[in-house]
């Protein structure tokens, strides 16, 4: 009985390490490991022609010519679309945007870019597993999946 006893002692301290690791590796993929950066850079305003008399007007209207409603999108992609429309959009008599890259405005695909050039402005999105499933939650919301 006593050689049974050692045995399941030896299967259930493997059994625990495992799990240790497991839910360490789980922990470690969820909050620290990057699985994608995403890189926009924001350059040189360019004048759209409407008359504003301030900035928030031309936000409002790049906000009316947005398809996705923001409300739905994640967080940490609300917070920095915010961030990056506070940079390029400005009001001087005219709205001016400035040039976005890292996002195809057109396809609203990615795009990879490995720096920005002098002179812009980078913003840099790490996608880490909690952020990953914040975008598999709204993409299956949006029926994309």
């Amino acid at each position: 009985m006593n050689k049974k006893g050692g045995v399941l002692l030896i299967i259930g301290i493997v059994l625990l390490v495992l799990v240790i690791l497991a839910v360490g590796a789980a922990i470690y993929f969820y909050n620290f490991y990057v699985f994608k950066t995403i890189r926009v850079c924001v350059g040189e305003g360019e004048d759209a022609f409407i008359p504003c008399e301030s900035t928030q007007e031309c936000r409002d209207l790049l906000h009316a010519n947005n398809l996705i409603e923001m409300e739905s999108v994640p967080v940490f992609v609300r917070e920095t679309f915010e961030d990056i429309l506070d940079e390029s959009v400005y009001c001087e008599a005219t709205c001016h945007v400035k040039r976005i890259r890292g996002i195809n405005q057109e396809t609203r695909e990615l795009e990879e870019l490995d720096s920005c050039e002098a002179g812009e402005k980078e913003f840099v999105i790490e996608i880490r597993g909690k952020e990953g499933l914040e975008i598999y939650k709204f993409l299956k919301e949006q029926g994309s999946i």
